[in-house]
């Protein structure tokens, strides 16, 4: 489920509660309590089983209440007067639909940049590189970047003192709709395949433990293959931890967004 569809379902069915108990004789009050109460209490249930961050949580659970207090302050102005609802709720309602869907993009786009149509628009021109365009937030940067640098280049030192060359194919193509092929072949000096390596595959957001861990099987060829799909939209690490000759060598690349 996508965060668009979530959020802005959530404050579809929201509504419909409501009109659903003021139309079974509920009074305001109880109509809103309950139009508030059961999409959150049903958002909470499945982010149980799918958490996507405390922050996407925070939203959807202060966008249902909201709704339903809007709702419920717009019938008690409508009862009021009796006649045309006065400015202040209509500017109150149009405020807090602006914020959910200010901070709906907002996450969006940190979790999977700008849509490429909107990039090519805003950002300058970016033949010959790419230009990711998630939240920094999300990925390695300031003082993390150094330690970061220093990680690979302690995997690259491991490598050059075991030998090994690796080769990764798939990686790139993974895609939270299907599973797909993953291969990793590791070689010696000589090119041969090393035969009693151990490969493991994690995918988790960035800065965050993996939340899928798989293992790869070796094959008669001496290639590591596992099918495997990305847990769901964005931005994902895949974390490859290959294990042999008593060293251990952990390898990283970003995958999905832009």
């Amino acid at each position: 489920m996508t965060l668009l569809i979530s959020i802005f379902g959530g404050m579809l069915l929201t509504t419909l509660i409501y009109g659903g108990a003021r139309a079974g004789r509920l009074s305001n009050f109880w109509s809103a309590v309950i139009a508030a109460g059961v999409p959150s209490l049903a958002y909470m249930v499945y982010a149980v089983f799918d958490w996507q961050g405390l922050d996407v949580v925070t939203m959807h659970v202060i966008a249902y209440p909201t709704v339903a207090f809007l709702l419920y302050h717009l019938a008690g102005a409508r009862g009021a007067t009796a006649t045309r609802v006065h400015w202040a709720p209509k500017l109150m309602i149009a405020f807090f639909v602006f914020l959910t869907v200010l901070f709906a993009g907002f996450v969006h786009i940190a979790g999977q940049g700008l849509p490429p149509a909107l990039a090519r628009m805003l950002l300058p021109e970016t033949t010959g590189g790419d230009i990711h365009t998630g939240f920094a937030g999300v990925v390695a940067h300031g003082g993390d970047a150094a330690k970061v640098i220093g990680h690979h280049r302690r995997m690259e030192s491991r490598l050059a003192r075991l030998g090994w060359r690796v080769e990764v194919e798939g990686l790139d193509g993974l895609r939270p709709d299907s599973a797909m092929p993953v291969r990793v072949r590791i070689l010696d000096r000589d090119g041969d395949a090393v035969a009693d390596a151990r490969v493991g595959l994690g995918l988790g957001h960035p800065g965050q433990p993996p939340v899928r861990v798989l293992e790869l099987t070796a094959g008669a060829d001496g290639a590591h293959r596992v099918d495997a799909m990305l847990p769901g939209s964005g931005v994902w690490l895949a974390t490859l931890t290959l294990e042999g000759a008593g060293e251990t060598v952990v390898m990283e690349r970003r995958l999905g967004g832009e």
